[in-house]
């Protein structure tokens, strides 16, 4: 069942600010202009988890951003949050350029060179109803776990990324920690799908200093 996120106090996220919960297409808007590109993002995380899972000392990516990895999936898993437990509807119109044909798989826009193009390139994890409307995600995100236990999994991968104790032990993580990457590839991609269809309008109406 949802419940309503309200304000700072009462839902004690660990990473928005009082703005950004407020307004979530800001803090959309501000975290894949000015933060983090998706991409490079992707790798980066997959690295962490990668360093996390690691039953040597092997380190994947760059340790020291690590923390800040950490930092901004949390981030990523407020706005889902917020967003999951608003009434805004997130279903895409057929005409609009990020709507996919939820008969075509993926291949699909791999072998047709008119749509060979972003943003269909950065949405590749998340089929094509996920893509129509986001909310079909946010749904099976968190009955998978919910954000308490969203908050455990990512805490336990930047403890297990910084000493010699991979994840893969972990009981309740280990067995599942190939589904938790892919959710959150996901999680990614569909807050990127927000941006594409509604942060990105709104940061040029309201906020156009973040595309300086």
């Amino acid at each position: 069942m949802k419940t309503a996120t309200t304000t700072l106090s009462e839902t004690n996220f660990r990473q928005l600010t009082s703005y950004e919960i407020d307004y979530p297409l800001y803090g959309i808007g501000k975290f894949w202009i000015l933060d983090a590109y998706i991409e490079d993002f992707r790798m980066e995380v997959f690295n962490w988890i990668k360093t996390a899972c690691s039953l040597s000392n092997d380190q994947f990516g760059d340790p020291d951003e690590f923390e800040l990895l950490h930092h901004q999936c949390i981030k990523l898993l407020e706005i889902a949050h917020i967003l999951y437990t608003s009434e805004e509807n997130f279903k895409i119109e057929k005409d609009h350029p990020v709507y996919r044909n939820v008969k075509a798989c993926f291949g699909y826009y791999l072998e047709n060179e008119q749509i060979l193009s972003c943003p269909h390139l950065y949405f590749r994890k998340l089929v094509g109803n996920e893509v129509n409307d986001v909310n079909i995600f946010f749904e099976e995100f968190f009955d998978y776990r919910s954000l308490t236990e969203w908050y455990d999994i990512l805490d336990q991968l930047l403890i297990s990324s910084r000493e010699e104790s991979s994840v893969v032990k972990n009981e309740e993580i280990g067995p599942v920690i190939l589904e938790i990457n892919e959710y959150l590839e996901k999680l990614m991609e569909s807050i990127g799908v927000v941006f594409e269809t509604k942060a990105l309008a709104y940061i040029t109406r309201h906020h156009p200093e973040l595309l300086d």
